[in-house]
């Protein structure tokens, strides 16, 4: 809402709500089954393909951003990947681009196909992510792509990554512990969690906000310095350098990260998701608050549900117990999919088929889950989680697989396929299947030998026909069309490191 706002207050938040409920209202008109979340839904789908913007230069998420899919297709290297042949599922009748190439003809992805090849990234600001951690195929994948194409790379982070490893500049963010912020600020979680500042930023550190700020104050500074007034962007808006810094921050106002913290609580509220008088008061006195509605964002509609006070979270009552039509071709429930792709595949109806051998033809595949012992990799480090477990990273193996390999518990051994490989100490454990191999996910890059993890022998494989268009919910949807970091079932062996 903030990045809209023409000023701080109230009454500037209930201008943008106003425009976004009549934009909602004026989608739902158009069709008499279409429900608030469709109807978002639709409107994420028309923002994501607008070719130029038609607001001022703060904009919404959908706006600016780009479907993953593409970024990794035509500037990450994973076109090769992708069509692999004998990586993927060898029962579909055509390759890859064949799919990928009849989508974009019929126009399914019509102005999300971007990043271009013509038109390659230059400059890459990474905050928060560790792109060459969490990104299928990591290293292996972007160093030899991406990377080669890019003249500036930043990396914010409060501590070194693969990611800065790789960076031109490093800039020090404060810790979390170092700032005012919130724990995963979304309804998903079903409470705003407070996290106040306990000690200043150490050394040169800054919030990201501040970061960011501090970047396009010295972008302005430079621009008038060489005689440079204005820009076109990606989406052929004109937007003044020297205007930059004051709408980054509201002119200012957001600057303090006490008002800004404050000014985006208040908002919430005022949209419907916290309780009104609800504020950085209150949450600083109490430090958590339960959320009384979802917004209005597509992923968090798509739990279809009220959220009651002091009860347990059940998704889909909208739709079970109210009637409300599911945002899907047929608006019910929807197994059958006669959509052209599905059917040639055989897939029309939930089908089983074998694991495609992504990396390689190899006897053993490795998968993933969430352990028990990490909320996210920023705190592998602390040191009571390291002492939940072995206190290093690991892969457990099954006995006999062990066995044959002349691997004991505790080993170092080097996991591989045709992709990379990577080098882990093995926990031999009875629990895990035979021919697999559990790789859990939040292990930090420094906890493996060279830096280099699990994700180095992703091939970072994606269904062909998922993307399939021009079929009611078989469409774009933010944050999504991307390979997700958990794997199912990546080929591979192990052998003893001597």
């Amino acid at each position: 809402i903030s990045s809209n706002k023409p000023g701080p207050g109230a009454a500037n938040t209930e201008i943008v709500l106003a425009g976004r409920d009549a934009a909602v209202a004026a989608m739902k008109a158009t069709d008499p089954t279409m429900t608030t979340e469709i109807a978002v839904r639709e409107l994420g789908m028309l923002a994501a393909r607008m070719e130029a913007s038609g607001g001022g230069p703060g904009g919404g998420p959908s706006g600016s951003s780009t479907v993953p899919a593409m970024m990794w297709y035509y500037q990450g290297g994973y076109r090769d990947r992708w069509n692999k042949k004998e990586w993927g599922d060898e029962s579909l009748p055509r390759k890859f681009d064949e799919y990928f190439n009849e989508a974009l003809e019929k126009g399914w992805w019509l102005g999300m196909d971007k990043p271009r090849p013509e038109a390659p990234p230059r400059v890459l600001i990474e905050c928060g992510g560790n792109m060459l951690r969490r990104t299928r195929g990591g290293k292996t994948a972007l160093l030899p792509t991406l990377w080669q194409q890019l003249k500036t790379i930043v990396t914010i982070d409060f501590r070194m990554s693969q990611t800065a490893l790789y960076a031109d500049y490093f800039l020090p963010a404060a810790q979390h512990y170092e700032k005012v912020s919130f724990h995963i600020p979304t309804p998903h979680v079903m409470n705003l969690t407070f996290s106040d500042k306990a000690a200043n930023p150490a050394g040169e550190a800054k919030n990201e906000w501040s970061l960011y700020a501090a970047l396009l104050e010295k972008l302005a500074e430079r621009a008038k310095a060489r005689g440079l007034t204005e820009y076109t962007d990606q989406k052929g808006y004109t937007r003044r350098y020297a205007d930059l810094p004051g709408y980054y921050s509201m002119n200012g106002y957001l600057l303090d990260e006490d008002k800004m913290a404050d000014e985006a609580i208040r908002d919430s509220a005022l949209a419907g998701t916290l309780p009104m008088g609800t504020n950085l008061d209150t949450l600083r006195e109490k430090g958590h608050v339960r959320f009384i509605d979802w917004g209005l964002t597509p992923m968090a509609l798509a739990q279809a549900s009220p959220i009651a006070a002091n009860e347990t979270h059940v998704p889909f009552r909208d739709h079970t117990e109210s009637g409300h039509p599911f945002p899907t071709y047929a608006r019910r429930a929807q197994f059958y999919i006669d959509h052209p792709w599905f059917l040639e595949a055989g897939e029309e109806l939930p089908t089983w088929k074998p694991n495609p051998k992504m990396g390689g033809d190899l006897p053993l595949g490795m998968t993933s889950g969430h352990n028990r012992w990490s909320i996210h990799t920023m705190n592998q480090g602390n040191w009571v989680i390291l002492g939940t477990h072995r206190g290093e990273a690991e892969v457990s193996v099954n006995p006999d697989d062990a066995v044959a390999r002349g691997v004991k518990d505790g080993d170092l051994i080097r996991v591989f396929n045709e992709v990379s490989s990577f080098k882990v100490h093995a926990k031999v454990a009875p629990n895990v299947r035979p021919g697999q191999v559990v790789s859990y996910n939040g292990w930090a890059g420094f906890q493996y030998p060279d830096w280099s993890g699990a994700n180095e022998i992703e091939p970072g494989m994606v269904k062909w026909i998922g993307f399939a268009g021009g079929y009611g919910h078989l469409r774009h949807l933010g944050t999504e069309w991307q390979p997700v970091p958990s794997d199912r079932w990546v080929s591979c062996d192990f052998e003893k490191v001597n």
